[in-house]
């Protein structure tokens, strides 16, 4: 086992092991340790692993990440404190509703909230 930083395949959010290992949300196989950023993500990859490992190795392969690793990428700190909804939190809330819903349900509800408000027709 190693520690570092991996890419869940579900969701492509960037999950310390540490902390994913921390949560029961990991998965090890011969080749490789998975983390995963919930429990969606962990069982959709424990159903059917094939169509994802190739996205992992191809994530290791691009020195662990450097696609996904900008100031945009998603990431949980082992420290749990909850981020401010920033770019990088509405591209997450974009792509995996669910799975930030999971790491921050206060950060979902705020997120719905403004995209109710946003929808709403104006009376006049």
């Amino acid at each position: 086992m190693t520690d570092g930083k991996i890419l869940d395949p579900i969701c492509d959010m960037i999950v310390e092991l540490a902390y994913a290992r921390e949560h029961g949300l990991t998965i090890e196989y011969p080749e490789r340790e998975y983390g995963f950023c919930s429990a969606g993500c962990l069982e959709t990859f424990a159903k059917n692993r094939s169509p994802y490992v190739a996205k992992v190795d191809a994530w290791f392969a691009d020195k662990a990440g450097a696609h996904a690793s900008g100031p945009d990428a998603p990431t949980r700190s082992s420290d749990g404190a909850v981020p401010e909804i920033d770019a990088g939190m509405r591209a997450w809330y974009a792509s995996c509703r669910c799975c930030l819903s999971d790491a921050h349900p206060s950060i979902v509800e705020a997120l719905d909230k403004e995209r109710a408000e946003a929808h709403q027709t104006p009376t006049t």
